[in-house]
Order: C-alpha cells, then structure tokens, then sequence
C-alpha cells in the first residue's frame, strides 16, 4: 500500500476523535437546566373505587387520632369496621402467626408475624368515598367506610 495516503488518512482521522472528545467533554461538565419536567413533585394516586355506600357491619368504630390501626387476627380483624376520614391514614398490625399479604387502593404489601404496615398516605388522596376492604391473605381484612367531604 502506499504509505503516503495512510500517513493523512491516519492524521485526519485522529484529529477527528480528538475535537469530538472536546465536544462531549464540554457538555458533560455542564449540569442540566431546572426544568418542570425533572424537579421532584408529590405522587398523586388514582382514587380507588368503594364497593358500597354503606358498610356490612353494623358498627363502626371511629379514631380521634391522625392514624387508624387495624389488626389483623386469625379470625376477625379488630375492628372488622372503621369510620374514617380523609385527612387520617393507616397502619396495619399483623397479629397472627404467618405472613399476610394486605392490599387497599394502590398500596400493598407483605406482613410479617408481629409487624405492621403503615401508609402514611392520607385516606382523601387514594379512596374515593365510599366503602373500601382492606383484602388480607390468606385472611379476613377489615371495612373502611370514607364518608364524602
């Protein structure tokens, strides 16, 4: 081959690799711009819909404080019904001897023997009012009844 031809095809080429390493190395030092679509904002979650209006159990037990705490037992949750309302949230203790798989709205979880789960999700963020169930397996979960705003 001829070795004159090589000789400017190899400078030409290394020259190129050389300004376009400059390039990328240019922009990599600049951080990127603030803009609305990378700034951190407050999940939002679809509103889960009620089974019913009204709760099947007869009486439900009402909580004075920020958190309701339900307990899930091998027989009946305690309470098996709670008045909530939207500006509460929840935990739920696990009192049984196994692990227990607890869903409500778009949360869930696993539950150790003895442990609880809380959400720290207001209830008026994530249920729609109305009656929801909290599903517990391989047991029996308790009523949230929202009432409307």
């Amino acid at each position: 081959m001829n070795t004159k031809l090589i000789h400017p095809i190899l400078l030409a080429l290394s020259m190129l690799l050389l300004l376009s390493a400059c390039t990328s190395a240019g922009t990599a030092s600049n951080p990127p711009l603030l803009t609305q679509a990378n700034v951190a904002s407050t999940p939002t979650y679809a509103l889960a819909t009620p089974y019913a209006t009204q709760p099947a159990a007869g009486i439900c037990a009402t909580f004075d404080s920020n958190t309701v705490t339900i307990t899930i037992n091998v027989d009946v949750p305690d309470p098996r019904c709670a008045k909530v309302r939207s500006d509460q949230s929840l935990t739920i203790v696990n009192a049984t001897l196994s692990t227990i798989q607890v869903s409500i709205g778009s949360f869930s979880s696993s539950i150790l023997p003895g442990a609880d789960y809380s959400i720290k999700v207001p209830f008026g963020e994530y249920l729609a009012p109305g009656v929801h169930v909290i599903s517990v397996t391989p047991y029996f979960g308790a009523e949230l009844w929202l009432e409307g705003n």
